[in-house]
């Protein structure tokens, strides 16, 4: 008897201890899937290194290679490149003893830095984070979905009668096995800046970020950001921000995306006279192919540019090939679809009164008989668009204020008109005709001298302007 029970010791003990190794080989596979599956950013290359593992624990190392001409797309900067190493050292399942308390899964790692040039990039990260710790932990689990922890304690830096109070930054990420959604939340503790010309307070911030899609041009989900508060002051002015408020996204509607922003100030300080504002953009109907064509392309004249092979004209602009320029054309095609559309709001707290301003532009195809291959005159597009301004100001604010004498001409020319207390200007655009407040507007005229110049005179200079500012009066 006693021997079966060691026997059942023994069996229970070596199945206890095959569990790490075992759960090693599926954590392996889960972390090289992963890596694999990271999107591809212009500019960037991450590509696995090398995975030794061993037992109860192994080590994983991620080269990530920036090029920041291609990254950022600044081709002075084609010689500069960085080399980083991505460092997991990673805990085998299934139970797992982690600084978020027990957790059951396939692993835990904590991630650090290393570099292949101790002068360049790899002395900098080491100094930055001898000066500020910086943990990242992540837990990967049975589903091989990921949990990842992040935190920037808090320091200080002082130089000279400059100092900076970072209070520090946490941050989650949670993300499925195939990368298709990500959930995020960070918080930015309250930091300050002080030097010798300049103040500035920030308050505790956060945001959140929940996206989920199969390739990066039909993400769909929203970010938000909130700062309470933020302050600037300096010797010559001063500038308060509260209750500040940021979000954006996207959302697939009928095989198209839907792209929207908002920006919110509660309240604001300055010596401008505007109390507060929000504005909100809406971009509609945008084809994702036309994106990821746009993309490809505008990654091959950043190449192009980057080596050299395509040449700058005198403006700085690139020389593009035919080429280049066919398949320009054809994500624009791809892009100028009919319901393309962008919608602008804007409320603005000034003078004690509110304010509004909308604009809306549609895209609403070529006209009949017009073809993308027959289209020579630019004029042939102002019937392909559809759209309107409206401007909404408090006439009692801004007529008893500063602005009136500059307010004034407008009214007199009709550009301005008083409704209910309001001073109004209502444009609309359709069939290639633009009304203002009612009256037709010789819109065809106008563009086409803002695009000929005078003889004699320099595109853009003022006196080639001059046509086009002359023509703002409405049609009799």
């Amino acid at each position: 008897m006693k021997r079966i029970a060691i026997y059942v010791v023994a069996i229970g003990v070596g199945v206890l201890l095959s569990f790490p190794l075992v759960t090693g080989f599926a954590l392996e596979r889960a972390y090289q899937s992963r890596v694999a599956s990271m999107p591809q950013q212009p500019g960037v290359e991450i590509t696995a290194e090398s995975y030794d593992r061993g037992w109860f624990a192994s080590q994983a190392l991620v080269r990530v290679r920036l090029h920041p001409a291609e990254w950022l797309g600044d081709p002075t900067l084609a010689n500069e490149s960085f080399d980083l190493l991505v460092k997991s050292d990673l805990q085998h399942g299934p139970v797992l003893f982690t600084d978020l308390g027990v957790r059951f899964g396939l692993g835990y790692g904590n991630l650090g830095f290393a570099g292949d040039n101790p002068e360049g990039l790899a002395q900098t990260l080491s100094e930055w984070l001898a000066a500020t710790p910086l943990t990242i932990q992540t837990i990967i689990y049975f589903d091989q979905s990921a949990h990842t922890e992040l935190e920037i304690q808090a320091y200080s830096a002082d130089e000279g009668e400059d100092h900076i109070r970072f209070g520090g930054l946490s941050a989650s990420l949670l993300t499925s096995a195939d990368l298709t959604r990500f959930d995020a939340s960070f918080l930015i503790r309250p930091s300050s800046v002080l030097t010798t010309d300049l103040a500035l307070d920030m308050t505790e911030a956060s945001g959140a970020m929940n996206y989920q899609g199969n390739n990066p041009y039909t993400l769909v989900g929203e970010s938000v950001f909130a700062l309470p508060r933020l302050a600037l002051n300096s010797k010559d002015f001063s500038l308060i921000l509260e209750d500040i408020k940021l979000n954006h996204g996207s959302q697939l509607n009928q095989g198209k995306m839907d792209f929207f922003q908002t920006l919110e100030i509660g309240r604001l300080e300055s010596p401008v006279p505007v109390e507060s504002a929000r504005w909100h953009m809406e971009v509609l109907g945008v084809a994702p192919e036309g994106l990821e064509q746009w993309s490809e392309v505008s990654l091959e004249i950043q190449q192009a540019v980057s080596t050299g092979t395509l040449p700058l004209d005198a403006m700085g602009e690139p020389q593009l090939t035919p080429e280049l320029e066919s398949r320009l054309t054809q994500v624009m095609q791809t892009l100028l679809q009919p319901g393309l559309g962008i919608v602008q709001r804007l409320d603005v707290g000034a003078l004690g009164a509110p304010h509004h301003a909308h604009l809306n532009l549609e895209f609403v195809g070529l006209p009949a008989g017009v073809s993308w291959d027959s289209l020579e005159d630019p004029m042939q597009f102002l019937p392909a668009f559809r759209g309107g301004l409206d401007l909404e100001l408090d006439e009692a604010a801004v007529m008893g204020g500063q602005f009136a004498a500059m307010v004034q001409p407008y009214q007199q020319q009709g550009l301005l008109l008083t409704e209910q207390g309001k001073l109004v200007l209502r444009a609309a655009l359709a069939d290639g005709v633009l009304m203002l407040n009612d009256n037709p507007l010789p819109l065809e005229a106008m563009l086409q001298s803002a695009m000929a110049p005078e003889p004699g005179s320099e595109p853009g200079s003022e006196s080639a302007a001059e046509p086009m500012g002359s023509t703002l009066t409405p049609t009799e």
